[in-house]
């Protein structure tokens, strides 16, 4: 934008800001912007670290299956009927 290259008007948009928060308050805002920014910075750092580490976490996962040829098949055993109506019974009593 040209309009902050012009000094004049940066100084007039500095004046304005002291006029508008005091002198009191802009060095604590100035702070908690600075410190804002730099918990931002420290977010998107670990974000990206993070996205790394599930990509090669998910990428070790997938050729550790890819290797492992002694996987084991399960079947599902159907729950007897005994059991199941003793599970009915209970619910009744209570």
């Amino acid at each position: 934008m040209n309009i902050f290259r012009n000094p004049v008007i940066l100084l007039v948009l500095v004046l304005l800001a002291f006029l508008l928060f005091g002198a009191n308050k802009l060095p604590k805002m100035a702070r908690n912007m600075g410190q804002s920014m730099r918990i931002l910075k420290s977010e998107v750092k670990e974000m990206k670290s993070d996205g790394k580490g599930a990509e090669s976490a998910k990428a070790t996962k997938n050729s550790d299956a890819e290797d492992d040829e002694s996987a084991v098949e399960g079947t599902v055993i159907p729950q007897s009927e005994n059991s199941a109506n003793s599970d009915s019974e209970e619910q009744r009593s209570k």
